[in-house]
């Protein structure tokens, strides 16, 4: 007897978070209930496979089935890559090892990609923020966050991967799938959304569900706000350059940009700094942003991700 490929294939990269795996995978359980058309893939990016322990806990517990790979090679691309490699499904669900979906979660997203025949449909991740960041959590919380204002419908940006349903039907992926020169430094997500999108593929947003996104104390903290936000305003700017000559009146719009972001909000940072404002924090990222679109070459990437994450 042989059985029939599943409709939906959860994928989730993880690297040294078992207790964050954990709570994800037990919130996948209760969203998924009695559905069994839904596969379950984790790529342990740890070569000590510290998630195995976690995912053979779960399945013992649940009676779920999943399906776990190591991904030996450090680096977000290498870890997704390695998820996708055991996809058979029409429909693929990515979710992030700190994230914990909110029942109903897949259902909705399911149905808005559907309803409006969207090749990518994101899900609302809202920051659940660590103790001690209260006073901060206007600023900190946007940056954390993906979220787009307003009702389900189709869209035009796209959002991070997490949290992010493809639908696989008539399109063709790149080989590989994420690309590995930016297993580090990030952006491997925009590629592939990028590929996506100049097929003809459409974007949705599902406004009507969500998920957590549990932010850890280390990545709460003025030095990694700054190299995240500095890497976001990096992105427009390098992906014009990566067109080569047709790309360069893009890198001058961005540049301008971003002198004049610079511009802005490094005096108000400096003030309300003085000030000892909270909201010192937005400018914060917001002149980081500036500075990452003069600044945008790849020497200067911030790594986020992989064996020299910071």
């Amino acid at each position: 007897m042989t059985l029939s490929a599943p409709l939906i294939t959860i994928v989730i990269p993880t690297f040294k978070r078992p207790k964050d795996l954990t709570r994800l995978l037990n919130s996948i359980d209760a969203d998924l209930g009695q559905r069994d058309d839904t596969a379950i893939i984790v790529a342990d990016n740890d070569v000590a496979e510290t998630a195995r322990k976690a995912v053979e806990t779960f399945a013992a517990e649940t009676g779920r089935s999943v399906d776990y790979r190591v991904a030996p090679e450090p680096g977000v691309s290498n870890a997704r890559n390695v998820g996708m490699s055991g996809v058979h499904s029409r429909y693929v669900l990515f979710l992030d090892d700190d994230m914990e979906v909110v029942p109903p979660y897949l259902e909705p997203i399911l149905k808005t990609s559907r309803d409006l025949g969207t090749a990518l449909t994101f899900a609302p991740a809202i920051a659940a923020l660590p103790a001690g960041t209260e006073m901060l959590e206007r600023w900190l919380s946007p940056l954390f966050s993906r979220v787009v204002e307003g009702d389900t419908r189709v869209i035009e940006e796209t959002l991070g991967t997490g949290g992010c349903l493809v639908d696989l039907k008539g399109v063709s992926l790149p080989s590989p799938i994420f690309d590995p020169a930016l297993n580090e430094v990030g952006g491997e997500d925009d590629a592939f959304f990028a590929h996506i999108i100049a097929q003809g593929g459409t974007v949705g947003w599902c406004a009507n569900t969500k998920a957590w996104e549990h932010v850890p104390p280390h990545r709460a903290t003025p030095s990694y706000l700054w190299r995240r936000h500095f890497a976001f305003g990096q992105t427009p700017t390098r992906e014009a350059a990566d067109r080569g000559l047709r790309g360069w009146p893009e890198i001058g719009k961005w540049t301008l940009i971003g002198g004049a972001q610079t511009l802005i909000h490094g005096p108000l940072y400096l003030l309300h700094r003085l000030l000892k404002r909270p909201s010192r924090i937005g400018h914060f990222g917001r002149l980081a942003q500036g500075l990452g679109k003069i600044f945008w070459w790849d020497g200067l990437s911030p790594r986020l991700y992989g064996s020299k994450a910071r």
